[in-house]
């Protein structure tokens, strides 16, 4: 395989998806160019004042981007561009690409396309092909309106950062838990771990993830405050007895929620037991009882919850094999450049 010259447009933080699929492309051996939407806007500013100035100052920060963005048109010999998402990217600086014959890709890893700016969609109609993480957005007749030619890639773990952490002495304890859920706040897993708590209101359930200080006082109080990211994901998918794979509901302008998320994939990667939203996806991915757990309802969590906090072998049979499976098939980013690069005309 030749070596590829690849624009890329994403992130590059440790543990975030973009990097997984930038070192991805990196492995096989691919130049790979990028332009990190944080090195202009600062995404973990947290101080009011400071939130205030972001605000103020974005719509500068974001022409300072897509002026950074264009300096990728001086690279010769460029084989194609892609955007993980596209925040930031202007259709404007987009329709430049386009006009010098550079072949555009769009991956994209959220539930909706109008959840984040309009830049999103309005860039939409300007890639030759969109990779999506949704399988149900190929079946969308809006979607299809916004653009030709869609294409499933799944997410996936990052080996470098999704892996089983032994335990060395105190320094992991406080992730120590029965049941763990890392995710943005929603109403619907908020009903879902309401509920958890109502049945079982004995376990130690924890949460990491943005905007759960806005639940109601029963989960609230499982919240630990903030987010996790990166290695901080693998010691809790591994100290925790079980993760749970919540999925989100359906967002601004599409009609499903998700089937599988990157959690699908993250927590056996790092060796965790998953309880995962029982979907074809995911009984496609993995074998029920075997390699996963599912539930279906409310009560069936509870029950699940129940059942395997009781039977430590089982459970770690269970999250063992699971691990196997995400190591073997391997179920990390790779899938996704595999897709990438074969609409690109590469194979394996």
């Amino acid at each position: 395989m030749k070596s590829l010259c690849i624009g890329f447009l994403g992130a590059d933080w440790w543990g975030s998806d973009a990097r997984a699929m930038a070192a991805e492309l990196r492995r096989r051996g691919h130049l790979v160019l990028e332009r990190n939407y944080e090195d202009h806007l600062p995404t973990k500013w947290r101080h009011p004042l400071l939130k205030v100035l972001r605000r103020i100052l974005r719509g500068l920060m974001a022409r300072d981007y897509n002026r950074s963005v264009a300096e990728l048109l001086a690279v010769q010999g460029m084989d194609f561009l892609l955007v993980f998402k596209g925040m930031l990217l202007t259709p404007e600086t987009l329709a430049r690409f386009k006009a010098e014959g550079i072949p555009c890709y769009c991956f994209y890893p959220d539930v909706s396309f109008h959840d984040h700016g309009r830049n999103i969609p309005a860039c939409l109609p300007l890639y030759d092909s969109v990779f999506t993480s949704k399988s149900y957005h190929l079946e969308d007749t809006h979607l299809k309106r916004l653009s030709a030619d869609w294409r499933f890639a799944p997410h996936g773990f990052d080996p470098e950062v999704h892996r089983p952490v032994v335990s060395a002495g105190e320094g992991l304890d406080s992730y120590v838990c029965d049941v763990s859920f890392v995710g943005h706040w929603s109403a619907k897993k908020e009903e879902t771990l309401t509920s958890l708590r109502q049945c079982l209101p004995d376990i130690d359930l924890k949460i990491w993830g943005p905007a759960w200080g806005q639940a109601r006082a029963q989960v609230r109080s499982c919240w630990q405050g903030r987010g996790a990211y990166g290695d901080e994901l693998a010691a809790i998918y591994s100290r925790s007895k079980l993760n749970l794979g919540l999925l989100s509901e359906a967002g601004t302008g599409v009609r499903s929620g998700d089937a599988t998320t990157a959690r699908s994939w993250q927590i056996p990667g790092a060796g965790g037991f998953l309880l995962h939203e029982d979907t074809p996806e995911i009984r496609a991915s993995f074998a029920e009882e075997i390699e996963v757990a599912l539930f279906s309802d409310s009560d069936h969590l509870a029950a699940q919850v129940k059942r395997y906090l009781g039977d430590d072998p089982n459970r770690q049979a269970v999250a063992a094999a699971g691990h196997r499976r995400a190591m073997a098939e391997p179920y990390t980013y790779g899938r996704a450049v595999d897709a990438i690069l074969s609409r690109h005309g590469i194979e394996k």
